[in-house]
């Protein structure tokens, strides 16, 4: 892949100086874990002259590793620097880091940051709770008062539930027993069932079960679509 030449640009580090204590000693594990890069990476950088003035200390696994002090990183840091967005030298997350918008590194970028938020949503909303929620769904409880009773946010559900298909289609398949008026029924699905009747004299809740969300989920796409065009 052949390289393009860049101006000037600030360091990695720059966006992490105020994280940066000029009195800790930082081994190449603290760093990566600051840029949140992978240790190839930030071995790569300093390397190649991204991370000047390091020391080689005796690792206590055996080998060597590098060592900056605090005041070492925070003058790097001021330090803007040239890229050469060489594709062979850098891995593409440390050059999307360094403003390389290349498709390569703009997928890498996603990637990296999709993991990132799943492994986060993982930590907030572990298998345990989940399982309680579908449990309390299928029970007949509103997804938003099994969530309030599981301790999660609605959000959190929802937002589970559009990128882990195995967590939706638990989700979809406890929650036919919010049906109001019932699967087989005409109205299963519609926007009458959807939205219930509140007045006149035989009123009927909004329906949250699954054929009504499915109808709603529909609606909503159409309305996006519609929007864009």
């Amino acid at each position: 892949m052949p390289r393009s030449n860049a101006r000037p640009q600030p360091h990695p580090l720059a966006a992490y100086a105020d994280q940066i204590d000029p009195v800790t000693t930082y081994a190449l594990r603290d760093v990566a874990a600051l840029l949140g890069l992978s240790l190839s990476n930030v071995s790569g950088m300093a390397l190649h002259g991204w991370l000047p003035g390091s020391r080689l200390r005796p690792h206590r696994r055996g080998g060597r590793t590098y060592t900056w002090t605090g005041k070492q990183l925070l003058r790097i840091a001021a330090r803007p620097i040239r890229v050469e967005y060489d594709h062979d030298r850098y891995g593409p997350a440390t050059l999307y880091r360094v403003g390389c918008r290349c498709p390569v590194c703009m997928r890498a970028h996603t990637a990296e940051s999709r993991e990132r938020k799943r492994a986060l949503s993982e930590e907030a909303f572990p298998a345990e709770t989940r399982a309680e929620v579908i449990t309390l769904v299928a029970a007949g409880t509103p997804i938003a008062d099994a969530a309030a009773e599981a301790g999660v946010s609605l959000a959190k559900v929802y937002g589970r539930a559009t990128w882990d298909l195995a967590f939706g289609d638990q989700l979809d398949e406890a929650a036919w027993s919010l049906c109001v008026l019932g699967e087989n029924a005409p109205g299963c699905g519609s926007p009458a069932g959807y939205r219930g009747k509140p007045k006149g004299r035989a009123t009927r809740p909004a329906c949250r079960g699954t054929g009504c969300r499915e109808w709603r989920r529909a609606q909503a796409q159409a309305e996006r679509s519609a929007a864009e065009e």
